[in-house]
């Protein structure tokens, strides 16, 4: 005789309650209009259990949560496909790609999530087929009793948020700027993470693999402390559109073509090229000289002598003190045709020098002097 009816007869809890003092083995398969859910038991203990069967529910909870090597995940999900006998769970289980106490404490918090969810049902049809088998039992069982009273417990916290947030499609951004100092848990900058202004309190979901009962609380926590809001990312967009009108004023023009080509013309450009001495040494310093002093008549463009003009300041000549004597020497007297004649002035120490080429020094000063 198979077990089955209508949840608006029978309560959920009072089916576990059945089955779990008869010590049944099979899923207690629960369909409504746009979902159908199965909890598995073994002799009146819970050993797993789905919300959605079009989900992967406790896989995406066992890969989000642990460090899954990636090899070992394409060889459980070819497996899988191969022998749908084998849920996921139990193949990575079987392959040691995931430590097992880990395994044990996230499949038992799956359990009651499963059941929590489908306590929220407000209708639907109910149908128990006997011995079937989890494809997912990996040893895990749950005491019927204390699973309803964990969803029991839940169902209060869940009625007191907000309803926008936890409908499925609600969407979920970041605050701009949010207040106080932030100290976010691990769990919770892992939710954070996720969030773009975008995605679904559904799409969180999933994403995290968290169950809905989680995500939801951690979102409501998050929201009351101001670091979330509900709806599209508005604060941003006005931020950028702030920033559109701020960038009218910014001037679009490219830099004018004339003075663009001086900024990435050489330094070097322009110059005459040192000519070598008759010896392959160093440059004749007299020809030097004469490249300095012609630097003045180098050929100039009008238009850019004008604008430079336009805005650099007029600099007047520099004042030369006269250069005083390093080392005087005292005046001698001669007698010239019975006079007195003063002997002139000695020379500087430059102009005494044989090794300065004087021709060189004063076409120097000439060439400085008309830049």
């Amino acid at each position: 005789m198979r077990l089955e009816g209508s949840l608006d007869a029978f309560s959920l809890p009072d089916i576990f309650s059945l089955l779990s003092m008869t010590k049944k083995t099979g899923g207690l398969h629960l369909r409504r209009a746009d979902a159908h859910g199965v909890v598995w038991l073994n002799d009146g203990l819970v050993t797993g259990g789905v919300s959605d069967l079009r989900a992967q529910a406790l896989a995406r909870r066992l890969v989000c949560s642990t460090q899954v090597n990636d090899e070992l995940l394409i060889a459980a999900v070819a497996q899988v496909s191969a022998d749908p006998s084998v849920g996921l769970a139990r193949a990575l289980r079987d392959s040691r790609a995931i430590d097992e106490g880990d395994l044990q404490s996230l499949v038992a918090e799956h359990v009651v999530d499963t059941v929590f969810d489908l306590m929220r049902w407000p209708d639907g049809e109910f149908a128990f087929v006997v011995d079937e088998v989890n494809a997912d039992d990996v040893g895990v069982t749950r005491d019927v009793d204390e699973v309803v009273t964990e969803a029991r417990s839940r169902l209060e916290i869940w009625s007191g948020i907000d309803g926008d947030l936890a409908t499925p499609t609600a969407v979920i951004s970041l605050a701009l700027t949010p207040e106080g100092d932030l100290h976010l848990a691990h769990e919770e900058w892992a939710l954070l993470a996720l969030i773009d202004g975008r995605r679904t309190v559904g799409d969180l979901v999933a994403m995290s693999g968290r169950g809905e009962y989680s995500v939801v609380v951690a979102l409501a926590e998050l929201l009351g402390r101001g670091l979330v809001h509900i709806g599209d990312n508005a604060p941003v967009s006005a931020l950028l559109s702030r920033m559109d009108l701020v960038a009218s004023l910014e001037p679009s023009e490219p830099v004018p073509a004339q003075i663009a080509a001086v900024l990435t013309e050489p330094a070097s450009a322009g110059l005459p090229e040192p000519t070598p001495s008759g010896d392959g040494g160093q440059p004749d310093q007299e020809h030097a000289g004469a490249q300095v002093a012609d630097l003045a008549t180098l050929p100039r463009s009008s238009t850019l002598s004008e604008e430079i003009a336009s805005v650099t300041p007029q600099r007047p000549e520099p004042f030369l003190p006269q250069r005083e004597v390093d080392h005087p020497e005292p005046l001698a007297a001669a007698a010239v045709g019975g006079g007195v004649l003063t002997a002139p002035a000695p020379a500087g120490a430059i102009e005494r020098d044989p090794s300065v080429n004087k021709s060189l020094l004063l076409r120097l000063i000439a060439g400085v002097r008309g830049l």
